[in-house]
Formats: structure tokens, C-alpha cells, sequence
């Protein structure tokens, strides 16, 4: 995979994932989910594509992450040095992620294609709580020297609720971007369950992590900090043990930044320094070796995007779900028009033709030329017989009421067909979005588009039925009247039945006069035991006009139109159709840039 190669499968990639997020959030239910994918989406534009680029490893990028009112601008302030970030206690005050670079302007790194995705920089100053797709850059030039080297420092907006709005989209591309996590929480909210899902995201992701708990009674900060180490960062664990991929079990370093006064707050590197020291050197083991720090961050999130393919993909199960149920009615209800079909048409069909070729059999194996005269009596004998025999059936047998029309039978399965999915349609239009397209469908020219496919087969296929049943009846006799020598053997072998029928006669009633009875009656039975053997052969071929038949409506008709009907929701151009090609390429795209990745870092 050459470098033009790359870029387009991280584009398309993610891309792919940007579709997906949007189209997860229309159900409010999986929230969380719309999180993963934006993260899985940030990773790959802001980690991997840049990596592959060949971005130098530096600047650094860190995160401060965190809860409403966690002290998050604090940390910030912290970390540069000097108060600079802007604090509000209202929950969900910071709207967009603000990025702080100390030093110089030769600190470049918004370089590379897709860099935060669909985050545009802020070009003009904005409160916090401006609520747009942006980011802002604020340069520190009066700050002290960083010891953290080059690196950018991120204020991210408040994570409150996975659906609120679309600022927390913002946190997770800020989050996928950073090669460092500082994780903040107060005492109060260290324990919430919102901000502790957000660890576990990350702590899935491979992203090494901070956590700073802040605003404690500096009495109590020990024992805080121990409890959040033994018992919720083992409850992350013990989550991802069974939703994800396995992660390390050690507790990441936890510090503590107890309830400050107004002056501490003022003067970070001075007053608050014991605190702000901490944190810097917790942060240098991480930051110390810009590269491995890089490549390790690289590493992690290629893992993380193969170990939740799978849970990506789960994401849609209630999508794929419901067009597997939808493929099963049309396919349960193409069985029942086959059935239909085979029922009220083909069981009653005679197909009059096979009673023409029938007759024109027996009639071939009477003697030609001067053997009529010997067919002649032997049919003359058989005359009682038969009036007797045609008398029974006409008594026993009621007589036959005709096929019913096959065009007829056919739209009426058709119709059935059709509403039956309709119904179940509305019936299910309030369980997810593409049951109610589908009625939605059929109340608009779903069924008129369905009756037209059904008329445009149908033709083609009366026209080449027609022509295959008389083809098929032909056949019943070409082959003997092609082939002299068989037919003269069969004609001479029915010949040489009635006449031993005949010498049975005498034998049995000799010279008296029951062989006047013996003799027609014997070689009515020769005859009738021929006639059920040409009776036999020519209902074969017409059971196998049936099974052709059949076979035709199936691959013509309804195999077409079932095909059809199954993929009408994910076709012109709908997001079902969408989906079916990010679900696919999902994974291929992955396991590229997996590949890829992999080959670059052993390098």
C-alpha cells in the first residue's frame, strides 16, 4: 500500500465511521455506542493517518478530561503554568475544546489532512460556551518553561451525558487526538457513572492516563484516592472484561488536588506548586521519549480499532436485524405463493396436450398397411370391455371441472404475497425505522412497482412455457417415429401379446363356447396392461412439465421479484443500502491500515 493508497483507505475509513456515528445516533438507546465510533473515527484520522504520513512525534498532545465542575480549567492552568483557561461552574459551560501552546509559534501540528475531523479552527475569540463543529488556539507566550517540552495542553468540554449534544462529539475527537489523558474528577462526582464510562472508553483505547481527583478536604485526599484505585478503576476493569478486549489490571497514577483557596488557584507555579509538581512528573514518564510515546499511542489504537470491529458491527445487529426479518417474510411469503401455486394450478392442471400424445402413442403401436385389418379385429374384440370399462368410470368418477386459469392463480398469489408484507409492515412500522419505510413504501408505488415486475416475467415466462409444453408433448412420440426399428419392435411386440392373449382364449374354454368370452376378455386385458404402460410413461412427462413448470415460476417469477422485494429497503439510495457497504468495508479497511501500521513501527 503505497502513500496515495494509505490516505484513501483512512479517508474512506474514516469516513465510513462518521456515516456510521450519524446514523447510530438516530436511536437515543445507543448513546454510548455514538461515542465509540466517533473515538474509533478520531483514532484513525488523528493517530494512524498521521503516523502513515510520517508527522514527526512532537508536539505532544495532552487531554484534561473530566465531569462538570471537576476543576478541569484548574488542571489546565496547572499545567501551562499560569491562569490562562476559563472556568465556569455551570455544567456544560465549555462547549468547544480549546488547545494552549506555551513558547514559540513554531509549534506546527494542524498540518495533516483530516486533522479533527469535522472541527474547523475558531478564527476570531469566543466565550467557552460557544456551541459550534470548533476549536480554538490560544498561544501563551508569558508562561513559564514547560517541562513537558513541546506539547499542546487541551481544556475538552464537560462530560455530563452521552447525549449532550454534540459538544461531547468534540470531547471524543479531542480525546482520540491525544497521546496523554488527564483525568479529572471532584470529590463529589469522582464516583458518576458517566465520566467513569468515559475512562473505560479510553482505558479501551489504550490511552495512557492521569487521574487527578480534585476539591477534598486535603484530610481526606489519601483515602480517596485509594478507594478510587481499589474500587472504581477494578469496576472499569471488571466492565471491559466483559464488553472488550482485556487491558492492563494496574490502576493508572492517581493524584490529588484538595480544595484550593482563591490565592493558591492565582498563582499555580508559586503557592500551588507541590501540586502542580506532581502532576508535571507523573506526566514526564509519559512525555520524557516523545517518540515511543507516539509509537505506543499508535500501537493502542490499532488494537483498539481491531478489537471493536466486532463491537461496531454490533452496533447495527438491531439494523441487520431487522433486514434479516424482512428477508425471511418475503421468503416465508414467496413459499407460501409457490405452494399456492403448485396447489390451486399444477394439482389440477392436465396439460390436454399429454392426452393428445397419449392417444397418438397407442396409436402408433396399431399395425400400419395391411396389419389394419388385423388391429381392426383386435379392436372389434376389445369393444366390450372397453364400453363396460367406460361405463364404471363415468359412474365412480365425477367428471373433471377444468384447471383454473394459471394467470389467475398467479396474481392472486401475488396479491397475497403483497399483503401480506404490507401488514406485517404496519404491524411493525413502530419497532424500528426500516419497518415504517417499508410501509411507508407501500403506501406510496412499493406494490404498483412489485405488480409491474410481476406482469414484465410473467410474459417472458407464458411465452417460453407454452412453447416448452408443446415441445414436451411432441417428444412423447417423436422419438419412436424417428426411430423405425423401435417402433416395429414395440408394434411387434404388442402384437405378439394380444395374439398369445388369443391362444389363452382357446387354451382356456377350447372348442366351446366361453372361449367367445374368454378370448375378447384376454385380449382386453393385453391391451389395457399396454395401456397402462403407455399411461405410465405419459404421465412421467407430464409430471415433469409440472416440476419444469414449477422450476420456471421459481427462477423467472418469484426468485427474481423475492430478490427484489428482500433488497427494496437498502436500494436507491436509502441508509439501509448505505450500511450494507460500511459493514463491509469496515473491516477490510481496518485490517489495511492494521497491516500497514504494523509494517511502519517494526520498521
Amino acid at each position: 500500500m503505497n502513500d496515495v493508497e494509505h490516505r484513501f483507505v483512512v479517508g474512506r475509513l474514516s469516513e465510513d465511521l462518521d456515516w456510521f456515528e450519524t446514523h447510530l445516533r438516530n436511536d437515543p438507546q445507543r448513546a454510548s455506542a455514538v461515542a465509540t465510533t466517533r473515538l474509533s473515527a478520531a483514532l484513525v484520522r488523528n493517530v494512524v493517518g498521521p503516523f502513515l504520513d510520517g508527522e514527526k512525534p512532537t508536539p505532544l498532545h495532552i487531554a484534561v478530561v473530566g465531569g462538570a465542575g471537576a476543576g478541569k480549567s484548574t488542571i489546565v492552568n496547572f499545567l501551562i503554568g499560569k491562569n490562562v483557561a476559563e472556568a465556569n461552574p455551570q455544567a456544560g459551560y465549555t462547549r468547544h475544546p480549546t488547545a494552549y501552546v506555551t513558547g514559540n509559534d513554531s509549534i506546527s501540528w494542524t498540518g495533516h489532512i483530516g486533522f479533527l475531523g469535522p472541527l474547523r479552527r475558531l478564527d476570531r475569540d469566543e466565550p467557552s460556551n460557544f456551541d459550534e463543529d470548533v476549536y480554538k488556539v490560544r498561544r501563551v507566550y508569558d508562561a513559564p518553561e514547560n517541562p513537558l517540552g513541546e506539547v499542546v495542553i487541551w481544556d475538552c468540554p464537560d462530560m455530563t451525558t452521552w447525549a449532550a449534544g454534540n459538544y461531547v462529539s468534540r470531547l471524543v475527537e479531542v480525546a482520540g487526538l491525544a497521546d496523554l489523558i488527564v483525568y479529572v474528577a471532584s470529590d463529589e462526582r469522582y464516583n458518576d457513572r458517566v465520566p467513569t464510562e468515559f475512562l473505560e472508553l479510553l482505558v479501551r483505547a489504550g490511552k495512557p492516563c492521569l487521574v487527578v481527583l480534585t476539591k477534598m478536604r486535603e484530610s481526606q485526599a489519601s483515602s480517596l484516592c485509594e478507594h478510587f484505585r481499589n474500587e472504581v478503576y477494578p469496576r472499569v476493569i471488571q466492565q471491559l472484561s466483559t464488553s472488550g478486549p482485556q487491558v492492563s489490571t494496574t490502576s493508572p497514577p492517581v493524584l490529588a488536588v484538595p480544595h484550593l483557596t482563591p490565592e493558591e488557584l492565582a498563582d499555580p507555579v508559586g503557592k500551588a506548586a507541590r501540586y502542580r509538581v506532581a502532576i508535571l512528573n507523573q506526566l514526564l514518564v509519559f512525555a520524557s521519549q516523545p517518540e515511543l510515546a507516539r509509537k505506543r499511542v499508535v500501537r493502542n489504537s490499532i488494537e483498539f480499532l481491531k478489537n471493536q470491529v466486532a463491537e461496531l458491527l454490533s452496533f447495527a445487529r438491531h439494523d441487520v436485524e431487522a433486514l434479516n426479518s424482512w428477508s425471511a417474510l418475503v421468503a416465508s411469503s414467496k413459499a407460501d405463493f409457490q405452494e399456492r401455486y403448485r396447489s390451486e394450478f399444477l394439482g389440477g392442471e392436465n396439460f390436454r396436450k399429454f392426452d393428445e400424445a397419449r392417444e397418438k402413442l397407442l396409436n402408433l403401436l396399431e399395425l400400419p398397411g395391411g396389419g389394419k385389418f388385423i388391429s381392426l379385429v383386435l379392436q372389434t374384440l376389445r369393444t366390450p370391455y372397453r364400453f363396460l370399462r367406460d361405463l364404471v368410470v363415468s359412474l365412480l368418477l365425477r367428471p373433471s371441472s377444468g384447471s383454473v386459469n394459471e394467470k389467475t392463480v398467479l396474481e392472486e398469489g401475488l396479491r397475497a404475497w403483497l399483503e401480506n408484507l404490507q401488514a406485517e409492515a404496519v404491524r411493525r412500522a413502530g419497532s424500528h425505522p426500516m419497518w415504517k419505510h417499508l410501509a411507508e413504501g407501500f403506501s406510496g408505488d412499493l406494490r404498483q412497482q412489485a405488480i409491474d415486475r410481476f406482469h414484465l416475467s410473467f410474459r417472458d415466462f407464458q411465452l417460453s412455457s407454452t412453447d416448452e409444453i408443446e415441445a414436451a408433448a411432441r417428444m412423447v412420440t417423436v422419438g419412436l417415429e424417428n426411430n423405425p426399428a423401435a417402433l416395429g419392435t414395440l408394434r411387434g411386440g404388442k402384437l405378439t401379446l394380444e395374439l398369445t392373449a388369443i391362444g389363452l382364449g382357446f387354451w382356456a374354454g377350447g372348442l366351446n363356447w366361453p372361449t367367445l368370452i374368454y378370448i375378447p376378455l384376454f385380449v382386453s386385458l393385453a391391451h389395457q396392461g399396454v395401456e397402462l404402460i403407455v399411461h405410465q410413461y405419459v404421465e412421467d412427462k407430464r409430471a415433469a412439465v409440472r416440476n419444469t413448470k414449477e422450476l420456471a415460476v421459481l427462477q423467472k417469477m418469484a426468485t427474481p421479484l423475492a430478490d427484489w422485494l428482500t433488497e427494496w429497503p437498502a436500494s436507491g439510495g436509502t441508509a439501509y443500502e448505505k450500511l450494507q457497504k460500511v459493514l463491509r468495508r469496515i473491516p477490510e479497511d481496518v485490517t489495511n491500515l492494521a497491516n500497514r501500521t504494523e509494517a511502519k513501527i517494526s520498521s
